[in-house]
C-alpha cells in the first residue's frame, strides 16, 4: 500500500503563521503537525512503504525536512502541484481533487488476482492538518477485514455543526450512499474525518473520476473537490464503508483548533522537571503549572507558565504570565500577560496584556 499526503495548500485560515511556513509545520507539543501524523504511520507501516507527498506552497521547507527526518522510514516521492494563479504574490491551487490525482502515475493498473492483493496494492490518503487519535492499525484492520473496496473515516458531530463539514449518508451496514460537501440543510451527523483507504481498482477508478472533472475546469471554475469524484465511485457500485473513529481527530485548520489540539496533546504528554537538564531548560523564580511542553535551550525567568503552554526551542520568557498558548522557536517575551494566544517564531514582544493574540513569525511588538 502507498500513502498519499496532499500538503500543497497555503493554509489561508492560519494566516499570519503560514506566511512563512506550510500549514502542516505549525508546532505543538514539541513537534510539527506533520511530524505528529508521520510518527503514527511509522508504528503501522513498514519502511519500504512509499510515501507520496503532494507539495506546492513552501515546498523546499517540506522536502528538506522530510528528507532529513524520514528517508530511512519511508520510500519518499515528491510531486509538485502547480499553482493555478497568484493573488498578492501568494499562490492558490486547484484543490484536494487535483492534489490526489497527481499521484496517479505511481499506481499501475495491475492484473490483480485476489481481493487481498487488490487491497494490498491500494492507497491510503491523509490530510496534513488532521491528526487521528485512533491507531492506524485499527483503521487498517477495518479496511482489510471488511468486504469493501475502500473505507472513509468519519466522526459524529453535533447536528448544528454538520453544515461545516463534508458528511456521508450510510445504509444499515455503514456502506456509504451519499457524500455531501458542507450541506446547507441537515442530511447526516457523520462528518468525513480525513483518512481514506482504497483498493488498487478503486483508487484507479477514483483517479479516472477526478480526471473527468479536471477536464471540465475553466479559469472561472472553483477548486476541484474530492467529494464529487467519491460520489461517482459510489454511484458506479464500489462499496465504500464509513468507519467511525473511536477517539476522533485533532483538526489544526484554524487558530482555535490549534489551541484545542495543543491542549489535548499536552494532557497526554507534559514536560517534567526531570527533563530540564537534558533539554537545557532554565526556569528561575518561576512557577510552571503543568501540563506544558518546553523546548530545548529555553529560559523562563520570573514568570508563571501554564497550564497548556507549548513553547518552542531557544525561547526566552521574562516577567510574563502565559496560559493556554502556542509559542514557536526563538522568540522573546518580556512583561507579557496573555491566554489563548498563538505566537510564531523569531518574535519579540514586550509590555502587552491582552488575550487571544495571533502573531506571525518575525514580528516585533
Amino acid at each position: 500500500m502507498k500513502i498519499i499526503g496532499p500538503i500543497a495548500g497555503i493554509g489561508t485560515r492560519l494566516r499570519p503563521f503560514t506566511l512563512s511556513k506550510p500549514k502542516a509545520f505549525i508546532k505543538v507539543g514539541g513537534k510539527t503537525v506533520l511530524d505528529h501524523i508521520l510518527s503514527k504511520f511509522t508504528d503501522t507501516f513498514a519502511s519500504e512503504t512509499e510515501l507520496i507527498l503532494i507539495v506546492g506552497y513552501k515546498k523546499r521547507q517540506i522536502i528538506e525536512h522530510i528528507k532529513n527526518n524520514y528517508s530511512e522510514k519511508f520510500k519518499l516521492t515528491f510531486i509538485e502541484q502547480k499553482p493555478r494563479g497568484y493573488k498578492d504574490n501568494v499562490p492558490y491551487y486547484w484543490g484536494l481533487g487535483e492534489a490526489v490525482y497527481l499521484a496517479h502515475k505511481r499506481f499501475k493498473k495491475n492484473s490483480i488476482k485476489t481481493k487481498e492483493d487488490d487491497k494490498r496494492e491500494g492507497a491510503l490518503i491523509f490530510l496534513g492538518d488532521m491528526i487521528i487519535l485512533d491507531e492506524y492499525s485499527y483503521v487498517m484492520y477495518r479496511y482489510h477485514e471488511y468486504d469493501v473496496d475502500g473505507i472513509i473515516t468519519v466522526m459524529k458531530v453535533p447536528k448544528e455543526e454538520a453544515g461545516s463539514y463534508g458528511v456521508v449518508v450510510v445504509d444499515n451496514n455503514n456502506i456509504i450512499q451519499r457524500l455531501v460537501e458542507k450541506p446547507k440543510e441537515f442530511v447526516s451527523d457523520l462528518a468525513i474525518a480525513g483518512i481514506y483507504a482504497f483498493s488498487n481498482t478503486a483508487i484507479n477508478a477514483l483517479f479516472k473520476n477526478i480526471k473527468y472533472y479536471l477536464g471540465k475546469r475553466t479559469e472561472e471554475s472553483d477548486e476541484v473537490y474530492l467529494t464529487e469524484s467519491l460520489q461517482d465511485l459510489v454511484d458506479k457500485g464500489f462499496k465504500i464503508a464509513a468507519i467511525e473513529l473511536k477517539k476522533g481527530i485533532l483538526d489544526f485548520g484554524r487558530p482555535s483548533e490549534v489551541l484545542n489540539g495543543n491542549r489535548f496533546l499536552l494532557e497526554n504528554q507534559s514536560i517534567s522537571k526531570e527533563d530540564y537538564n537534558e533539554q537545557n531548560i532554565i526556569a528561575e523564580r518561576s512557577y510552571i503549572n503543568n501540563p506544558n511542553y518546553i523546548g530545548r535551550n529555553t529560559k523562563i525567568i520570573n514568570s508563571v507558565i501554564g497550564p497548556y503552554c507549548s513553547i518552542g526551542d531557544n525561547t526566552i520568557i521574562k516577567k510574563s504570565i502565559l496560559k493556554s498558548c502556542v509559542i514557536e522557536n526563538n522568540s522573546r517575551l518580556t512583561n507579557v500577560i496573555t491566554e489563548n494566544s498563538i505566537i510564531g517564531s523569531n518574535v519579540i514582544i514586550e509590555n502587552i496584556s491582552k488575550d487571544n493574540l495571533i502573531i506571525g513569525d518575525k514580528s516585533v511588538y
